[in-house]
């Protein structure tokens, strides 16, 4: 199986663009593509990457995250991202905006019963472009679930200091029994309204 010692060579202008505890990530351009190149930093981790390569082919389906390219024994490469986290972008022009497309995402993960992990704190793992599109990143800690909180914790996340919860408990506990797009849409509209005026 392909390395990505085998392909760094034939890498153009490859830069370290970050660095985790289980991967080292890279820019570059391969074959004439703007890439991200995840690798591995130790063999222990090659499993995590891999698995995050299987996952980044099912949520692209769905328009969500960056588009997967293809994949080695130690890393996955897929199309870079030029955006900014979340949190450095977020403001109350274009709070709105962003929450929805979260939310959104955040919902089609749950039907897809994957569990993103981190989202009730999506400040680095998502990215905003140029044009304001909401992109997910780091999808090696999601996980494969029957109950997966993706809204749930974005809705924790954007009710932090809200006064007054009790209608919002209700409707959480709906969406927590039935993920259904009717219970989705409901939570949605009461989050919009009322977080979001």
């Amino acid at each position: 199986m392909l390395k990505f010692s085998d392909i760094k060579p034939k890498i153009e202008n490859l830069t370290k663009i970050g660095e985790g505890w289980r991967a080292v990530v890279y820019r570059g351009n391969f074959e004439g593509q703007d890439l991200a190149f995840k690798v591995a930093s130790e063999d222990i981790h090659k499993h995590p990457i891999q698995k995050e390569g299987i996952i980044l082919q099912q949520v692209n389906k769905h328009g969500i995250g960056s588009v997967y390219k293809f994949s080695g024994e130690d890393f996955i490469a897929y199309q870079y991202i030029d955006g900014k986290p979340l949190n450095e972008v977020l403001n109350k022009d274009n709070y709105k905006h962003l929450i929805t497309q979260l939310l959104d995402q955040g919902f089609i993960l749950d039907t897809l019963k994957i569990d993103k992990g981190e989202m009730h704190r999506p400040y680095t793992n998502v990215l905003v472009d140029k044009n304001q599109k909401l992109y997910l990143i780091d999808f090696e800690r999601a996980t494969k679930s029957l109950k997966p909180k993706n809204v749930l914790n974005i809705v924790q996340f954007i009710s932090r200091g809200l006064k007054n919860k009790e209608e919002l408990i209700r409707l959480l506990k709906i969406y927590k029994s039935q993920q259904s797009q009717e219970n989705f849409e409901k939570l949605k509209s009461y989050v919009l309204a009322v977080l979001l005026p």
